[in-house]
């Protein structure tokens, strides 16, 4: 077999328990509320953490790349509708870019 099909097997096996365990292990128990709001947290702070650094170089200039996501920040922070945060950070970016920043 070639060594890929040995590295996925292994990877399934590395990471299966971490994802199939903790329903078995707390079922029926209840969490402290202060816990569970953290966990609710947990996907949005690793999204952030993966996509914000690469954020300020997707348009291949500085300045456009910040306009967009300076917008996506204020347009979230303020309506939370995404379709207008992804609406206003194109725009903000597109339009910098114009403006030969």
């Amino acid at each position: 077999m070639p060594e890929i099909i040995y590295i996925s097997i292994l990877m399934m096996l590395v990471t299966a328990p971490s994802r199939l365990l903790p329903p078995f292990l707390l079922a029926g128990r209840r969490l402290p509320p202060l816990l569970v709001s953290v966990l609710n947290y947990i996907p949005f702070a690793v999204i952030g953490s993966m996509i914000f650094p690469d954020s300020f170089s997707a348009t291949g200039s500085f300045y456009s790349s910040a306009a967009g996501t300076i917008a996506a920040f204020v347009m979230g922070w303020y309506n939370g509708n995404i379709l207008v945060v992804l609406a206003s950070s194109i725009a903000a970016a597109f339009i910098a870019a114009q403006l030969g920043f």
